[in-house]
């Protein structure tokens, strides 16, 4: 590593709160890396919580058609806000942008409140509640690309994914007593003071600096949004987290209604042993995931994923929910850090804000697309096929980078 580089790097390790580089190495775990990861898992607890907003969708008297179409338009309008996520960041800085939309997500959440009815206010708040939390995400997303080191992105997206799927453990768990105990007054008031939360953890965070918002602006403006959908070494990765967003949106739209369904009331317990599943994978293989190699671990997660969710069609059946929840914790476990990992090995510095509003695009592309394509196959062959279709959306994505990606079929360790 050239002695401009490293200055670039320690430079950049001390914006983020981090060690400085040592011998072309810097510590994953600083200061700001635990603020962010705080700050995101506040986040996502509250979006774990929402796992169970189809719930409320029938108490009003929806169907899985009116569950598709009002989970979409929230992905729909995150999509929509993504680039002006990225201006922001760029004209204003990270903090700056998810400080203020974490706040904005709160008040947007506390708009559920007054909510009786499926006309235009639902509709109305999710646009809004979508829009600010894509927002939102975007700012967090783009702090982790400055974070982790080179040659570490798998053990650092290993344990700092942990946000997601750690409070995954507890939030639908969660959202049912709420909702048993206090009704859906208590469920939105609860996602109200965790977005708080998050506002006030990441308020700790310094600024960015003047100078380095003033890079990314000089630096970004060459690197086009196009450019980078159709950057040869990017592209693969973002078909396959297009696919990977399109299958797992069956399980926050429709895994309360199949498990209601077929009698089974306690449906965290499935969201529960497929979260904890997949962190006693992260936590322990991070470092594995590295030698492995990231491209290499993306296909057998694939499949293992795609098992996971074709298995819920069986549910209903002794112990079989629970077997789907264990093999689809197995293949998230390791698919996200490896899939982000390599996005962000594979992004230039000169492109974070970018790479991260495309990347984080697709999540919301699949989460807007999925209710919509799913809950029309689920009105004509029930639950069951919902999740056999998401299965195969995973299986044609092993079978594409497989196909495409050299380095996927490498016999040797990284």
């Amino acid at each position: 590593m050239s002695g401009e580089a490293l200055d670039d790097r320690n430079s950049a390790a001390r914006l983020d709160g981090d060690a400085p580089v040592e011998d072309g190495r810097r510590s994953v775990y600083g200061r700001n890396f635990w603020i962010v990861f705080a700050a995101s898992f506040a986040l996502n607890s509250a979006a774990n919580l929402f796992v169970l907003f189809p719930l409320f969708i029938v108490q009003l008297g929806g169907s899985a058609s009116s569950i598709g179409a009002i989970v979409g338009t929230g992905s729909l309008a995150a999509l929509l806000a993504r680039p002006g996520a990225g201006f922001a960041i760029d004209r204003r800085g990270r903090k700056w942008t998810a400080l203020r939309f974490l706040v904005l997500d709160a008040a947007a959440i506390a708009l559920y409140l007054p909510i009786k009815g499926l006309g235009w206010p639902i509709y109305a708040v999710r646009i809004v509640h979508g829009a600010i939390d894509g927002t939102a995400r975007v700012a967090l997303f783009a702090m982790v690309y400055g974070i982790l080191p080179e040659g570490r992105q798998g053990e650092g997206m290993s344990i700092f994914s942990l946000c997601g799927m750690g409070s995954a453990v507890f939030g639908p768990i969660f959202g049912e007593m709420l909702i048993r105990y206090t009704g859906f007054e208590g469920f939105f008031i609860a996602s109200v003071a965790l977005a708080a939360s998050g506002a006030l953890t990441i308020s700790a965070l310094p600024d960015d600096g003047p100078a380095q918002i003033a890079r990314s602006e000089q630096s970004d403006a060459a690197v086009g949004y196009g450019a980078m959908l159709r950057e040869r070494r990017l592209r693969p990765l973002w078909i396959v987290t297009l696919l990977f967003s399109l299958a797992i949106s069956s399980r926050g739209s429709f895994l309360a209604p199949i498990a209601y369904a077929r009698g089974i009331g306690d449906v965290g317990a499935y969201f529960a042993i497929y979260s904890v599943t997949a962190v006693v994978a992260r936590l322990a293989t991070g470092r594995v995931i590295d030698r492995i190699g990231l491209a290499r671990m993306i296909v057998p997660s694939l499949v293992t994923l795609g098992a996971g969710l074709g298995l819920v069609a069986a549910t209903g059946h002794t112990g079989m929910l629970d077997l789907a929840a264990v093999l689809g914790g197995i293949g998230h476990g390791y698919l996200y850090p490896s899939l982000s990992g390599l996005v962000i090995a594979r992004t230039a510095q000169n492109a974070m804000a970018r790479s991260s509003t495309i990347y984080m695009s697709l999540y919301d592309l699949g989460a807007m697309a999925g209710p919509y394509l799913l809950g029309i196959v689920g009105e004509y062959g029930g639950y069951g096929s919902v999740f056999i279709a998401a299965g195969m959306f995973t299986i044609t994505a092993a079978g594409y980078f497989l196909a495409v990606e050299p380095s996927a079929r490498r016999r040797r360790l990284a």
